[in-house]
């Protein structure tokens, strides 16, 4: 029997460490602040509208959204284990992903009917539960909260069809998403953003036609860059320590030098092809990502702070620092040459998730990932509009452009089969 239970726990020790994560989340966010102050502030941001950028810390202050953060990412550790879901690449990437984006866009009450869609499209069509497109659907999570709070009807009525829309968009997402693959091939790491993109850019234009403002708009904090660096760096040395001390160490450094060989062209699995070394991989992202704005002279807030998770969380499923530099080089000379302003949240975090295209570097070299970068940057400043805001993936939905854009002169260039 304990030797059942030993076997148990290291095959859930992914969701061990991340509910380990959230507990830490929780016994900071209440040591730091009254209870009752921290539930106003987590109800606030449960009833926002949340389209981008609302940072939750600015929205219910910084404890509310660690305890948002905890809540959205347990829940969706607990949905995994209910469905038999066991860890790899990409439900880890996912997790860290959600954790991330529940700073800023996701909670519990936007994300739950999307799932519920996920799940019923599962039924509907008698396939096995796409767990992924589950938790990663809540990209459109905003549309939820746009519908549920609009202010212009009753609001039980407006939370209800909320959560019917919500349900409706989920239902069809795995669809959508299963398309949007074939038409990059794999090169943007951030899919289900270009799914969507797509979502959201038709119910936008829908909600448009009928005269609803729907808009972008930016709710940001500021002044708490030494606590949530110091936290981000803790965060950093935890997984480093993860790997060394899970499995053998010197075993693990080996597999993180392979690691550095992989493209990283989806599907790359990195925790199912090399076991707990992807803890060092997502250490030393981690560690990058949270140094890079800093050094930048910007705010770590919400949005950035999704933006430094989900670099480190793919660091499990296809990213690594030999192809993610080349596109960040990219992207900040783009914004150079166009004379913006490298300090901005909106400028940052378009540095950061321009890292969806690092399988362009990874195959085909450091020029093209530059390349990428320059482009992704330039294009992502304005597909936020066509969604209104409510697509939180936004700078996948633009890396599909880019590399639907991008692929078919490299093949040519390189002489390649462009079919």
């Amino acid at each position: 029997m304990e030797k059942v239970a030993e076997r148990r726990i290291k095959l859930y020790q992914p969701y061990a460490i991340m509910l380990a994560v959230y507990l830490a989340f929780i016994i900071f966010a209440f040591a730091t602040e009254h209870p009752t102050e921290i539930f106003r502030g987590f109800y606030r941001i449960a009833t926002s509208r949340s389209v981008l950028l609302t940072d939750y810390i600015a929205v219910g202050g910084l404890s509310a959204a660690l305890l948002n953060s905890a809540v959205a990412g347990s829940t969706s550790v607990l949905m995994l284990m209910l469905s038999g879901v066991k860890p790899n690449g990409a439900t880890i990437m996912a997790l860290w992903l959600t954790t991330g984006f529940a700073f800023f866009g996701k909670n519990v009450f936007n994300m739950i009917p999307l799932t519920f869609g996920v799940w019923l499209h599962s039924k509907a069509v008698k396939k096995p539960y796409n767990s992924i497109a589950s938790l990663l659907v809540a990209t459109v999570s905003p549309i939820v909260s746009e519908i549920s709070f609009m202010g212009v009807f009753y609001r039980p009525l407006e939370i209800i069809a909320g959560i019917i829309f919500g349900a409706g968009i989920g239902f069809i997402f795995p669809t959508v998403s299963a398309a949007t693959m074939k038409v990059h091939g794999g090169y943007d790491l951030y899919n289900m953003g270009f799914a969507g993109g797509l979502v959201a850019t038709v119910v936008a234009t829908a909600l448009r036609n009928i005269g609803a403002t729907i808009e972008a708009k930016e709710i940001l904090s500021e002044g708490n860059n030494i606590i949530l660096a110091l936290g981000l760096y803790l965060i950093s040395a935890a997984l480093f320590c993860c790997g060394i001390f899970f499995g053998n160490a010197k075993q693990n450094f080996k597999n993180q030098l392979k690691i550095l060989k992989s493209p990283g062209v989806l599907s790359s699995d990195f925790y199912t092809e090399h076991g707990n070394s992807v803890y060092i991989n997502m250490a030393l992202l981690c560690a990058f990502a949270t140094t890079l704005p800093l050094v930048l002279g910007a705010q770590l807030n919400g949005p950035i702070i999704a933006g430094i998770l989900t670099v480190a969380g793919f660091g499990s499923f296809g990213k690594h620092l030999k192809n993610v530099l080349p596109i960040l080089i990219g992207a900040i000379i783009s914004i150079n040459v166009n004379h913006w302003d490298l300090t901005s949240t909106t400028n940052v975090i378009s540095v950061l998730f321009s890292t969806a295209l690092a399988p362009i570097a990874g195959h085909y070299g450091w020029k093209w990932g530059v390349a990428a970068g320059f482009l992704h940057v330039n294009l992502a400043m304005h597909t936020a509009y066509l969604g209104g805001g409510m697509n939180l993936y936004n700078n996948g939905f633009a890396a599909g452009f880019v590399a639907l854009f991008l692929l078919p002169l490299i093949k040519e260039i390189r002489r390649e089969d462009v079919t």
